[in-house]
């Protein structure tokens, strides 16, 4: 009887083990974050106010944009409409949205 639960108990984790490696994310990934300045279509539902920023003074507007879009993705969005960069470029600021 005990072998049969310990069985049972094995065959259990490893089912679990492999259904949890197969699963995929529900959040979108940084690469499906679509970029614009035009705003998002109507069918879409706003998920809030984002910044991108760089981590040194000397930081581009890529890189702040990179932020943006990982803060995006992080949040569920798979749009963003840039709103405006700062004027050394080191911040971009806009909205996220979650578009079907």
């Amino acid at each position: 009887m005990l072998k049969i639960l310990k069985l049972i108990f094995s065959a259990s984790i490893l089912l679990l083990s492999l259904t949890a490696c197969s699963s995929r994310s529900v959040m979108p990934d940084a690469e499906e974050v679509k970029v614009s300045r035009e705003a998002a279509n109507k069918n879409c539902t706003e998920v809030g106010k984002i910044t991108g920023t760089t981590s040194s003074i000397k930081g581009t507007r890529e890189q702040a944009l990179e932020d943006l879009i990982q803060t995006a993705a992080n949040k569920g969005a798979n749009y963003v409409m840039i709103k405006q960069y700062s004027t050394q470029g080191t911040a971009v600021t806009g909205i996220a949205y979650e578009c079907p």
